[in-house]
Parts: structure tokens; C-alpha cells; sequence
């Protein structure tokens, strides 16, 4: 296992190893791939408006992710899909919002999502924020929320199309 730095001065042990490139030097400087598959692996933290001891406590997450004409797909869960990456420094930054009907009652769901995956380390962090509407559509008073956080190191599964 490698200790590798992540957000906040915080080390993560990975399995996965080093990722030495995330996709070769040789591509521009600016430029993302229009295909990638990518195994991510981390720490998950989750705090709710309401926080119980559970929730404070980190989780491992494992998933896959795939960057494909400029939005980083989650394969596991389309509630956490982002949108308008751009590679910035090294960085590949991408932001996402949506509105969901609630599932517990007549309100609404919003949601603010951001994530970044270092070029050159595989870094990656995600972020959302999600907050409860009492109307749908996200209107109504704002009650509850929660805020979902991931960081780990991500890997090139396949090989980037340009």
C-alpha cells in the first residue's frame, strides 16, 4: 500500500498503487480525453444537518468513474454525474447541479456537486452539497441537508481517446 496526500493534510492508503499519468504528456496541456475509464478509491464522509455518531465517521468508497465528452460519470450512481469539466493547471475540474422530486414527501431535493482529479497524481475530490425544499422544484423553505465528500486516488483503466 501506498500513502499518498490528499485534501486537508490528510494521508490516504491506497491499494490501487501510484498513478503515475493520468493520461500521457504527449496529449495537449489543455486537453481532455473524450473517453476514459477510471478506478477511484477512498475515503467517504457524509454530514447531515443532524449528525449522528455514524455519520462523522469516515467510510471507504470504491467506484468507477468515467470521463467522456467533458462530464465525469459516477457508474455506480447517476446522482452523482458532473458536467462542464474543463482541465485547468492540471486539474480537471467539473460542477454539477440538479433538482430531484423527494422521495419522503411532496418536496424537492437540490443539488451543488464539484469535482477535481489531478492530471498528473490522480487525486481526486468530490464534493455536494444537497439541501431539502419543502415545495418541488426546489422552492418552499430550505430545511435539511447534507454535505458528501469523497477523497482518494484515481487510475486509468483504459486508455484515453482523444
Amino acid at each position: 500500500m501506498r500513502s499518498r496526500p490528499v485534501a486537508f493534510g490528510d494521508t490516504h492508503e491506497t491499494s490501487i498503487g501510484p498513478a503515475s499519468f493520468f493520461w500521457p504528456v504527449s496529449a495537449s496541456a489543455d486537453e481532455l480525453p473524450k473517453n476514459l475509464l477510471l478506478k477511484c478509491e477512498g475515503k467517504l464522509t457524509i454530514i447531515l444537518t443532524k449528525p449522528t455518531i455514524d455519520s462523522l465517521s469516515p467510510h471507504k468508497f470504491e467506484t468507477t468513474l468515467r470521463l467522456k465528452d467533458g462530464e465525469l460519470a459516477d457508474t455506480d450512481s447517476f446522482f452523482l454525474n458532473t458536467n462542464n469539466c474543463e482541465l485547468k493547471n492540471g486539474v480537471v475540474i467539473c460542477t454539477g447541479k440538479a433538482v430531484y422530486p423527494s422521495t419522503i414527501d411532496n418536496g424537492s431535493e437540490s443539488r451543488e456537486m464539484k469535482s477535481y482529479i489531478n492530471r498528473e497524481t490522480g487525486e481526486y475530490n468530490f464534493f455536494m452539497e444537497t439541501t431539502h425544499h419543502t415545495g418541488s422544484n426546489a422552492t418552499g423553505k430550505k430545511t435539511e441537508g447534507m454535505k458528501y465528500m469523497r477523497t482518494g486516488i484515481c487510475r486509468p483503466i483504459s486508455k484515453p481517446i482523444f
